[in-house]
């Protein structure tokens, strides 16, 4: 179980991901390359030491879908997509905090939906509350976390003018008040 301490940290680098909007319906066309700080960032990732069940095309697609890949694929595609990407994105922020940075930073323990372990984020004036509470963790988790998710998850990142792609609502519960 995580420390609340930990859970705190938490709570605050990923409260700058709640900038953007919810997660959108992958795109019918293959997914676009990542940028080059995505691809660094990817390749820079050290080799995960637990081997996915199934790290075929078949298990681990293009771009992330709830409703149709089954639980194994769901499982591989974190493993051979999203920690992969993600892993350098939070050691990078913090290399102690995130030393252990797996499954368990994002889904808890016992495993659990992101939506219901992590932070909820507050919505409120017309921005999310975490920006002016928290704004150094807001700035990394919307400028590194936000795009580095949503190219793990074969999405394009949140756009506010079309309210359309992969933000905070990905992760989080976005409270409106």
């Amino acid at each position: 179980m995580l420390s609340t301490a930990l859970r705190a940290s938490l709570f605050v680098s990923l409260v700058a991901a709640a900038a953007c909007g919810g997660s959108a319906p992958p795109p019918a066309t293959t997914p676009a390359a990542p940028t080059d700080s995505s691809a660094a960032a990817a390749s820079a990732a050290p080799t995960s030491t637990a081997a996915p069940a199934d790290t075929s095309a078949a298990a681990a697609p293009g771009a992330w879908s709830k409703t149709t890949l089954s639980k194994e694929q769901q499982a591989a595609y974190m493993k051979t997509k999203v920690m992969p990407a993600m892993s350098p994105v939070f050691k990078g922020h913090d290399a102690t905090k995130y030393a252990d940075f797996g499954c368990k930073t994002c889904h808890g323990h016992p495993f659990q939906d992101p939506h219901d372990f992590l932070p909820h984020l507050t919505f409120s004036g017309g921005a999310l509350t975490q920006f002016k509470d928290k704004p150094e963790i807001s700035k990394w988790m919307h400028e590194q976390v936000e795009p580095g998710m949503a190219t793990a998850m074969g999405q394009q990142p949140y756009d506010m003018k079309t309210n359309t792609g992969f933000g905070c609502k990905g992760c989080h519960t976005v409270d409106m008040k």
